[in-house]
């Protein structure tokens, strides 16, 4: 009884209102949730164990280059499942927590026997895995083609999309910023007094408005979604 309650506790729960797991089941979702074992961690702990789902807050994946740079290179947000088992694990880099998070454990052998014996689990995981490639595909893109500001925009939009948005904040164009600046800037491979001059410059321009440190407005929303798509030429990010 002691850990069916502990299962059907907050905030592992949440997970159940969220796509694509909503879409489970009642049976279905408790095998879910009784096969985790959550963790609750801080800002820079490293997540020791390579599957899971992110019950809350926001968790990436690290890695550190030759010349000891490190950089942000995924990023995962409540809902995910995080699957980055690999034989080769330093190059992977770490999972670490970037703000206060839990993280629910899965137990491998129970997740291969879904994948294995239980359709609705096994096709609710993909659906997961494919929307992070279509997100790390965009990523990509950003990072090879766009300017500082034009991915500054990009990121915006992205987390917009995050489960934290409520719909007042979507219908109002607030963008809760789920991150710090100093992860900003190594997820979108710029150093972190680019991403604060790439902000100046927006609220110059009019086009944001930075209520607080972890909320942006967008203020000419128009005109921000076309930077975020490639609309700022190169040559006028220069000051930024």
């Amino acid at each position: 009884m002691a850990q069916i309650q502990r299962v059907f506790a907050e905030p592992d729960q949440a997970l159940l209102t969220l796509s694509p797991w909503k879409e489970l089941d009642a049976p279905h979702s408790a095998d879910l949730l009784r096969a985790g074992t959550p963790d609750m961690l801080n800002r820079g702990d490293v997540v020791d164990h390579d599957l899971g789902i992110v019950s809350f807050g926001a968790l990436g994946i690290e890695r550190a280059l030759s010349n000891g740079r490190r950089v942000l290179c995924t990023l995962f947000r409540k809902g995910d499942l995080v699957d980055v088992r690999r034989t080769e694990r330093i190059r992977q880099g770490a999972l670490v927590a970037l703000k206060r998070s839990s993280f629910l454990r899965l137990d491998e052998s129970l997740t291969e026997t879904w994948l294995t014996n239980n359709t609705d689990i096994a096709k609710t995981m993909l659906s997961q895995l494919r929307e992070q490639f279509a997100r790390a595909r965009d990523h990509t893109t950003d990072l090879v083609s766009k300017t500082p500001v034009e991915k500054l925009a990009s990121l915006l939009f992205e987390f917009r999309r995050w489960p934290e948005t409520c719909p007042e904040d979507h219908r109002n164009n607030i963008v809760r910023i789920p991150i710090s600046r100093s992860d900003i800037a190594s997820y979108i491979g710029v150093k972190p007094e680019t991403v604060s001059r790439v902000i100046k410059k927006l609220v110059r321009e009019k086009l944001i408005i930075v209520h607080k440190q972890d909320r942006i407005y967008l203020a000419d929303l128009p005109s921000m979604r076309r930077i975020a798509n490639g609309g700022r030429p190169r040559q006028s990010t220069r000051q930024a």
